[in-house]
């Protein structure tokens, strides 16, 4: 066992160490790889700063030579041959210099030399295709050094051998350019020294090559694509001068603000088999190393990690058994929650997984019901929408919510919850449900109702006795207040302050203090005293008549004390006697109503018996009356037939007189007749001013005594009007309208009867139409009716007449035409009272 545990922990350093060696070595690599880059970098960036400085040092150079030449005293005084000594002096100290040339901006030549084999020749100018393209280029600025493009020298349209690479620095002024061609010859041969593997123009040509297969592509491989070579090149210009790409370096050098070279050197990464091969002694000691540690650790701790292996198999069976016995402990608890705690076990979507037996127990449902149905199905109506509106939202948010809810029973009954659901997850956080303890807080809610309600019951009562009428005050037997309420001290006329520091006794005289007390005595014994009255001090010191009912309440340590004031009960009394009194008044008030009534009764029977009569006496009337009218016209028409005109005329003067007399029987018949109709109480369409001819000429027999009356401005009689001669339709009771109108003729003949001359008395009716209604107007001049009666003429028991009369006709009228949806009204003119009487015209 020992040996083979050694060996497990020998391979385990052994793994560990190679492990161990192989990062070691992989990051030593890349440690070696990233200073390798670096080193390259510095290098290439130290070649490229040569290379500008040696470029710039020419520019520099020639730039002083050309202004030498520019201002040069000779050249402005013409003086050629001093000048051509002097440029040829410089042209020697400077051995790159292949030609200097001074030419007029028109292109005539002032001075040309050039250099052959070491002398320096003057010559004509050769206006080559360089220097006609630059005189009229306009990238060719004044006062200001211009270097072309590198280029090789040609003679006679062929390049010269050997290569010759030359580069033009061109100097113009207002008058003159003077043009430098410049050999790089020995500055492209720096490159080679460098290690430089390509040196490209802005246009991807290549100058350089290190091989020399590429160099100068322009000329000799114009189609080559420098992209082909170096993948990724391009010839805009770097947003940074210096640029790394996984195969080359790249830097660009300046010497225009549109010219430039780019260098271009390989990006030499060393690989992991290089790295290896150069240090492999080195690796294979390290490895040996590792070897050799490994097994000296392995030796060194395998006594005490067989030890330490012994004691964790041993604590691992002791807690296998912990485990074992603690599952059981877990299995019996989890029996007791089961019995005791309600629990819903929830899916995602709220359908119920598991439940408690408690919970199956105490709502009647078996498990087997519960599994599968939505939690919504535990709830009741208020709980549901409560649940589907709010808890829901929170739930799937995976927060926990915890709150009450009424549930229902299987078979009756609701029971509350104090529910917290809790969300679950797996072992990879994800949502797998929720878990719903409960605990039954039914009694709590019992208890919390009954504490609502005995807490609104005691609001009720403070409310009752803070507005009773009466007032009312906790007291003790040392006359200490308790409470009372605001009536009670506002009897006294003191504030709530000012009678909280008062006692019972100290609100009597002195002479009352011992009454009181044997008052109160008598309370503790008999445990009430109703309806007592006493005199009390008000605040004032005014005597105050109280009527007090003291109550022993069941402490037995204090009183209730009730106290109402007497002058509420005095004006109580005085306000029963002013009933009293008017009761009597409208009681003889409606004897004298009900024996109008009775009247009224006797007199209807009266003129029932009398319209009997009347039909009765019209109808025995009206046929001799007919037999009469015939017998009148044969006479009138024998008559006619006389030969003696004095005679004849004598009698049919008579004739006439007889006739209008059968006439006005007839008319006071056809009267008769229709007042002593049957009443027919449905209304029916009546022209208006018929009924009035109606009961003018019931009433002619007193008025043509009284007085001079006009129907629609012509003189009433009831033989010179028809009673068709106007018409105004109205929806009326026939005879109760005809009844309003003899009422207010009446009382219109009674009022002229105070008018001594009959000639001065007149009663005009006028019947018109206005808007939509028939109006009928009563005017007289019998002065009016008195101001002070005339708001109240349609009351019962209301007259102007100091004789006879009761009343009560204006109010029979008024009642009348209020039946029939009509209106009358009075008012006074300058001559007397007018009555309008307006009924809904009838088309």
């Amino acid at each position: 066992m020992k040996v083979q545990f050694s060996l497990k922990l020998f391979l385990a350093f052994l793994v560990f160490s190679l492990i161990f060696f192989v990062l070691t070595s992989f990051l030593t690599y890349k440690t070696f790889e990233t200073k390798v880059e670096h080193k390259n970098i510095e290098n290439f960036l130290t070649k490229a700063e040569l290379f500008q400085e040696r470029f710039d040092d020419i520019i520099s150079k020639n730039r002083t030579l050309i202004k030498t030449v520019i201002f040069d005293n000779s050249l402005e005084q013409n003086d050629l041959s001093t000048l051509e000594s002097k440029l040829k002096i410089l042209l020697k100290s400077n051995e790159d210099i292949s030609s200097l040339k001074v030419i007029k901006n028109s292109g005539e030549n002032i001075i040309s030399l050039y250099k052959k084999e070491g002398n320096i020749e003057k010559k004509d100018l050769e206006l080559s295709s360089i220097i006609h393209y630059y005189l009229s280029s306009e990238e060719i600025v004044e006062n200001k050094l211009f270097i072309t493009e590198p280029y090789l020298l040609e003679k006679k349209g062929e390049i010269s051998i050997p290569l010759k690479p030359l580069i033009e620095l061109v100097y113009k002024t207002n008058n003159r350019t003077v043009f430098i061609s410049y050999d790089i010859s020995r500055l492209i041969k720096s490159l080679k020294v460098k290690s430089i593997k390509y040196l490209v123009d802005k246009d991807l040509n290549i100058i350089y090559d290190n091989t020399e297969l590429n160099s100068w592509s322009k000329y000799y491989n114009p189609s080559l694509d420098i992209k082909d070579i170096i993948k990724g090149f391009s010839n805009r210009v770097f947003n940074e001068s210096f640029i790394v790409t996984n195969t080359n370096y790249l830097k660009q050098i300046f010497f225009n603000n549109k010219h430039y070279f780019t260098l271009v050197d390989n990006n030499k990464k060393i690989t992991y088999n290089e790295f290896f091969n150069r240090y492999e002694s080195s690796f294979y000691n390290i490895a040996f190393l590792m070897f050799v540690i490994s097994f000296i650790i392995s030796m060194i701790f395998t006594t005490p990690l067989s030890n330490i292996n012994k004691r964790l198999e041993s604590e691992k069976n002791d807690l296998s058994d912990s485990i074992k016995k603690n599952s059981l402990i877990l299995n019996d608890s989890l029996e007791l929650l089961d019995k005791h705690v309600m629990y819903v076990k929830l899916d995602t979507e709220f359908k119920i997984l598991d439940t408690s037996s408690y919970l199956s127990r105490l709502t009647g449902f078996e498990k087997e019901e519960l599994i599968g149905q939505n939690y919504t199905f535990l709830l009741n109506n208020s709980s549901l929408k409560k649940f589907e509106e709010n808890i829901v939202n929170v739930l799937k948010d995976a927060i926990p919510w915890n709150g009450e809810l009424q549930c229902i029973k299987k078979i009756s009954g609701d029971y509350w919850v104090k529910s917290n659901i809790e969300p679950d997850y797996n072992d990879y956080g994800k949502l797998i449900g929720y878990t719903d303890i409960r605990t039954d807080i039914s009694d709590n809610k019992r208890i919390e109702k009954l504490y609502n309600e005995l807490n609104y019951q005691i609001e009720q009562l403070n409310t009752i006795f803070q507005n009773a009428n009466s007032g009312i005050a906790l007291v003790d037997f040392e006359g200490h207040f308790r409470k009372f309420n605001e009536k009670f001290f506002n009897l006294f006329k003191y504030t709530e302050n000012e009678i909280m520091e008062k006692e019972l006794f100290d609100l009597v005289d002195e002479g009352s203090v011992d009454l009181l007390k044997k008052v109160v005595d008598e309370v503790k014994e008999y445990g009430s005293i109703l309806n007592i009255e006493l005199v009390f001090i008000s605040k004032n010191q005014e005597e105050i008549y109280l009527d007090v009912s003291l109550n022993l309440l069941p402490d037995r340590k204090n009183m209730v004390m009730v106290a109402n004031s007497l002058e509420d009960k005095r004006k109580l009394q005085e306000l029963n006697h002013n009933l009293e009194s008017r009761v009597a008044q409208e009681v003889k008030k409606n004897i004298e109503k009900d024996k109008i009534h009775q009247e009224e009764q006797i007199k209807n029977a009266k003129l029932t018996s009398i319209g009997t009569l009347a039909a009765g006496i019209t109808h025995e009337i009206n046929t001799p009356l007919t037999y009469l009218k015939g017998n009148f016209e044969m006479l009138t028409m024998d008559i006619e037939d006389l030969e003696d005109e004095d005679i004849k005329n004598n009698m049919l003067f008579s004739c006439e007189k007889m006739e209008d007399a059968i006439n006005r029987i007839a008319v006071i018949v056809e009267s008769m007749r229709e007042m002593s109709q049957t009443s027919i109480e449905a209304k029916e369409k009546t022209n208006i001013y018929a009924t009035l001819f109606t009961s003018l000429t019931m009433a002619y027999n007193v008025s043509k005594q009284i007085s001079k009356i006009y129907l629609n401005n012509k003189e009433f009689t009831p033989t010179n009007i028809d009673k068709n001669d106007f018409e105004a339709f109205a929806k009326v009771q026939k005879q109760r309208i005809e009844q309003v109108w003899i009422i207010i003729i009446n009382n219109a003949l009674d009022a002229l009867k105070s008018i001594k001359d009959y000639e001065q008395r007149e009663l005009r009716i006028d019947v018109f139409v206005e808007s939509d209604e028939v109006v009928i107007r009563f005017s007289d001049n019998a002065g009016g009716v008195d101001e002070k009666i005339i708001d109240k003429i349609f009351d019962p028991f209301v007259s102007s007449k100091t004789h006879s009369g009761m009343g009560v006709g204006l109010n029979i009228a008024k009642k009348i035409i209020d039946d029939h949806k009509g209106e009358i009204l009075v008012y006074n003119n300058d001559k007397g009272a007018v009555f309008d009487v307006k009924l809904k015209l009838q088309e």
